[in-house]
């Protein structure tokens, strides 16, 4: 038998005995069968099965030099010396599975413990260090895109108009303050399930089917099942309920379990501590090819959590409708290490190093569901070598909190939802684009150097000087031929102000709220624009807390690898659905 060192494809040349060849009576007049010639310089032209010896073998289709007509001989006993360009199909080299690919520079998947801190702990004087190192910090007292620069000129000088409303274009509309719902299963059906069959209503299923565990098995000997994924998920949240354990080989030790010393149970039950790490080194989250400098023109530092983010987003929209009222506002992925992508230092935030998120919830009877984020990218967005946007937004022409409001509404333009925002998102521009899109959004004002345009908040200070506790009007703007308010309430020490296009100041009476003045207490009740941001403002924190709520999980889940620690967010996020 003649071993092949090479696969066979149209336009190989190689060689076998003469005698090999087939029909025979054809070969022979040229090689004579008792002459043990060689036939050389022989080419392939196709492949398929013929009878030799009454079987049915494979063979290969050949063209023998100065023997006319077609040939053939058995695959296993041609021997291929020059390869093809383009190997038969069934001979291409399969995948190696149990070699992982090559991973990028500087990605640690195996480690399981967290990157060396190189920040400190958000404190002033750090701070500053980082905004000269060129590294973003949000304050919160910075001016938005439209108070930036010199404080804008009085847009108008004369008395300004404060009013009762007694309209609400929201209330006009007959809109339905409906609660949050599943798309696919009703509240009554939902509390039946199981923990299990929650998290599985809440998890962009289709997503770990289709990409994650297709593209995991390009790294792993043996193929990973769905069950055995959410298996290698399930122990890393349960490790996640205990503290104190300073390795997760803990969970797999062989040693008797000790009330002083390592982990209360054992894991190996479930999976081994080898395949546990085999899955945590090959796993993947995205099935679209990595982008370089040299072939598309640009690099993208988010590429690997780039489609999990927007499967997590398609996956709300079509299976989640949210309630009538909304909180938007900002999330914090723990990353101690400022050379991770989109790198953002936010001091008022309890984990103030990491990535920034802009995150929507809503939260009626106290299930506050976060049904959309997106990843602030900052200076690290990529750009093509003209200096456009790889990946160009929706609503392009608007400034950036504009554009930022516009795309987390998206899922709900044109549904008359409203929508609660902090003074982060006091853009009158973006107020007014929601607007026309259906949504009613309501932003809380605050100074930040300057005040927002629209808002002549000394004004507005200056005729609520005398007024009472909890009095309250309204001031009436216009901007792109849009009406607009200006919502006040007299508090203790200054006055509450919130930018609307909707909402009427009727008194919300179970609603009551209390001040300490001159050492006694005083309460009155919200009207209704400030009963609804008091209400809302906490909405996405709460999911926010509840991820840290006893034990961070990233406290437990250590990992290197950065894109982990983003599939890890959005995980518990899911799970505390």
């Amino acid at each position: 038998m003649v071993s092949t060192s090479k696969p066979g494809g149209i336009g190989a040349i190689g060689s076998a005995a003469s005698r090999l060849f087939h029909p025979g009576d054809k070969v022979h007049e040229k090689y004579p069968k008792d002459a043990k010639l060689h036939c050389v310089n022989v080419e392939i032209t196709g492949v398929g099965l013929r009878r030799i010896k009454n079987e049915a073998k494979m063979c290969y289709l050949v063209s023998i030099p100065e023997v006319e007509g077609e040939c053939y001989i058995a695959k296993k006993c041609f021997r291929v010396e020059q390869g093809p360009d383009m190997p038969f199909e069934s001979e291409r080299a399969p995948l190696r599975h149990d070699i992982p690919h090559p991973l990028p520079h500087g990605d640690d998947r195996t480690a399981l413990f967290n990157v060396v801190r190189n920040v400190g702990n958000g404190l002033a004087d750090e701070v500053l260090e980082l905004r000269a190192q060129g590294l973003e910090v949000d304050d919160d007292n910075e001016p938005l895109d439209e108070g930036a620069g010199a404080p804008p000129p009085l847009e108008y000088n004369g008395p300004h108009n404060f009013t009762v409303p007694t309209h609400c274009p929201c209330r006009e509309r007959n809109m339905i303050d409906e609660r949050g719902k599943w798309a696919y299963h009703c509240w009554d059906e939902i509390a039946l399930m199981t923990e299990f069959e929650l998290f599985r209503m809440a998890f962009p299923e289709d997503f770990v089917k289709d990409v994650i565990i297709p593209r995991t098995n390009d790294n792993l000997g043996s193929p990973l099942m769905l069950g055995e994924f959410y298996k290698w998920l399930g122990c890393n949240f349960f490790m996640a309920c205990f503290q104190g354990i300073p390795d997760r080989k803990c969970w797999w030790s062989k040693e008797a379990i000790s009330p002083y010393s390592g982990a209360p149970f054992w894991l190996n039950n479930a999976m081994s501590f080898t395949h546990y790490l085999e899955i945590t080194t090959a796993l993947r989250f995205t099935d679209v090819r990595t982008p370089t400098v040299e072939r598309d023109g640009y690099e993208d530092r988010f590429h690997e959590v780039r489609k999990m983010i927007d499967e997590f987003n398609n996956h709300y929209a079509h299976s989640y409708h949210p309630s009538w009222l909304n909180c938007l506002d900002e999330s914090m992925s723990s990353w101690l290490n400022k050379f991770c992508p989109g790198f953002m230092c936010v001091p008022r935030k309890p984990h103030p190093f990491g990535n920034e998120y802009h995150s929507i919830a809503d939260g009626d009877d106290g299930k506050s569901i976060m049904w959309r984020v997106k990843l602030v990218e900052g200076k690290d967005r990529p750009k093509k070598a003209g200096g456009q946007w790889v990946f160009p937004t929706e609503f392009p022409g608007y400034g950036k909190t504009t554009t930022t409001m516009l795309e987390m509404t998206k899922p709900i333009h044109g549904k008359g939802k409203v929508v609660v925002g902090d003074s982060g998102f006091c853009v009158r521009e973006g107020v007014v684009e929601c607007h026309k899109r259906g949504v009613w959004f309501q932003a809380y004002v605050k100074k930040r150097g300057n005040w927002p345009r629209g808002v002549p908040g000394a004004a507005i200070d200056m005729y609520f000087d005398d007024m009472e506790l909890g009095h309250c009007e309204s001031l009436v703007a216009e901007h792109d031929n849009v009406p607009f308010l200006i919502h006040c309430c007299r508090d203790s020490k200054y006055v509450s102000k919130i930018m609307s296009t909707h909402s009427m100041l009727e008194t919300v009476q179970d609603h009551p709220t209390w001040r300490k003045i001159d050492g006694s207490w005083k309460s009155f009740k919200y009207t209704e624009p400030f009963s609804r941001y008091a209400r809302a403002k906490h909405w996405v924190d709460n999911v926010n807390n509840r991820h840290h709520d006893p034990i961070g999980l990233e406290e437990v889940w250590g990992t290197k690898w950065w894109a982990m620690r983003q599939f890890m967010f959005r995980s518990c996020v899911r799970l505390l659905r």
